[in-house]
């Protein structure tokens, strides 16, 4: 809908800025939006890098740079900005402002040596500066939540000041003035409450970036989310609607991963962003029927324990029950904690490439573990990261194929429960599912085991699975990971459904032999 002014249109926004004592400021949904819908597209406030990073980061692009030698002239290749700036800084990105080139240059003798430094307190600097060039938006940043009573004198207020002010400071980059200690707490708390984590342009591996975007901050926290989030190359992040949401309903983003246990992303939840999750998922001892956090029942070895109390702050200590859905029986938390323990040590010393030791470890912790238990999960994942290889290996095994067909199959139900909706893992995993299944009744006609119209009923199925992993990767900007899987994708679709047609024909011919045949036996008997 949109409404109509003098001289231009206005788009009629799907969402509005609500208050409730549960959520506090939060979006809600203006009106009706259906699947696949864009709710709201924004561009960052400010982008960096974590500020644990050692990487060699361009200010104005953000992408990785090769380590720099002292007294190398160097520029980045993509954005020709130089890491810390200097006269030729003329083509520079909006996340590199000319205020930031400003004070980089006037600092540039002291800070030829510490890069790195620089890298790490580049997201707080750049708040900073819009202090001065930016009042409008510089309080509207203050109104973010920053908790900044429950973390003042805790290790994370003692190591911002270490790592970030004391730094900024060392550097000449901020004034000496308490007042200024307070006020870069402040947005220390801000960036780590209100931040989205970012992969960097081109889908760089092994370097994390966080973006402060006002608006989608205030999406409330739901472990099962109704929201999809994408960003793109210029950190414009968009976000759609994964389910149907009803005018007046709470827009909900997951603040953490959905591929952990319940008990994980309430403490991640509890202290990275001050609040205790009661949502359904994390209220249900058996995570509606995902069974995430789940072990086997030791005694009827039918049922699977869960805590009694999922909500409690430490489901694993002592004196905490967990129990079996089937018989009844109980178990302490500390015995759960021991076998995490256990499990995750034997997932960490199995070689991720050894598919043997994979293999033989899933069907031991198979018996002990709910297969879409989250360790259980991590350990799949490696498996099919393996199994995708030698899927796309000229002459695969069919076990394997079968294997990875079945475990891409577990997982995509799993995440059903978890990530209801459009969902760029399930997009994924759907893509995953579709290759082995065309190998496999490819192969079988090939044997002869099964009919052309067989072989047509499975790439059929295939394709359905291609479909509709597209219509979830499709939304991913072009230049992801995900958006070149989606044309990919496209491609195999196209080759697909003329391997279909192919087939269809063949099938066409068999039908016409299979009746003249019919035919001539028939008129035979007639003489």
């Amino acid at each position: 809908m949109e409404k109509r002014t003098k001289n231009s249109v206005i788009p009629t926004l799907k969402y509005k800025v609500a208050r409730s004592e549960k959520f506090g400021r939060y979006l809600q949904a203006a009106k009706n939006v259906a699947p696949g819908e864009v709710i709201l597209r924004e561009k960052p406030v400010a982008v960096g890098s974590m500020t644990t990073s050692k990487d060699y980061v361009c200010f104005a692009c953000l992408r990785l740079l090769p380590k720099i030698k002292k007294g190398t002239q160097y520029r980045c290749s993509k954005c020709n900005v130089a890491p810390l700036c200097g006269p030729a800084c003329e083509e520079q990105s909006k996340q590199h402002t000319s205020d930031e080139c400003e004070v980089l240059k006037n600092n540039k003798d002291l800070l030829t040596d510490k890069i790195v430094d620089v890298i790490n307190v580049l997201l707080p600097l750049r708040l900073w500066l819009l202090k001065y060039k930016n009042p409008e938006l510089w309080e509207r940043i203050q109104s973010m939540e920053a908790h900044i009573d429950e973390r003042r004198n805790t290790s994370v207020w003692k190591d911002t000041e270490e790592n970030v002010i004391n730094v900024m400071r060392a550097l000449r980059l901020i004034p000496e003035e308490d007042a200024t200690t307070e006020c870069l707490q402040q947005l220390c708390g801000i960036l780590d409450v209100n931040t989205f984590e970012l992969r960097p342009p081109g889908g760089q591996d092994g370097l994390r970036l966080r973006g402060l975007y006002i608006e989608a901050s205030l999406m409330a926290h739901d472990c099962r989310t109704n929201t999809h989030l994408t960003v793109d190359d210029n950190f414009q992040l968009t976000v759609y609607a994964s389910l149907p949401i009803n005018e007046g309903d709470a827009i909900l983003f997951n603040y953490t991963s959905s591929l952990l246990g319940t008990a994980t992303r309430r403490k991640h939840l509890r202290e990275g962003k001050y609040f205790e999750c009661e949502c359904s998922l994390c209220r249900d001892p058996y995570e509606m029927g995902s069974y995430m956090s789940s072990i086997l029942c030791t005694r009827c070895r039918e049922g699977f324990i869960g805590p009694e109390n999922p909500l409690t702050i430490n489901p694993y200590g002592r004196g905490i029950k967990w129990q079996c859905d089937k018989c009844k029986r109980s178990i302490g938390g500390r015995l759960v904690r021991a076998t995490l323990d256990i499990t995750r040590t034997l997932i960490d010393n199995v070689d991720d490439g050894d598919v043997k030791g994979l293999e033989t470890l899933l069907a031991k912790l198979s018996r002990s573990l709910h297969q879409n238990h989250f360790l259980m999960l991590s350990l799949k994942q490696k498996l099919v990261n393996v199994y995708t290889k030698e899927v796309s290996s000229p002459n695969p095994q069919k076990k394997v194929m079968q294997r990875m067909l079945d475990m891409c199959k577990e997982m995509y139900n799993m995440l059903e429960i978890v990530e209801p909706g459009i969902s760029r893992l399930k997009g994924i995993m759907l893509y995953e599912m579709h290759l082995p299944l065309v190998l496999l009744a490819n192969r079988a006609y090939a044997a002869r085991e099964i009919s052309s119209m067989e072989l047509t009923s499975r790439l059929e199925e295939a394709g359905s699975l291609l479909k509709k992993s597209l219509t979830m990767l499709l939304l991913e900007p072009t230049e992801t990971p995900e958006g070149k899987l989606a044309k990919r994708a496209l491609q195999e679709l196209k080759a697909l459904n003329q391997n279909i047609a192919d087939v269809k024909t063949i099938n066409t011919i068999e039908d016409t032999r299979a009746h003249n045949k019919r035919k001539s036996h028939r008129n035979k008997l007639k003489k």
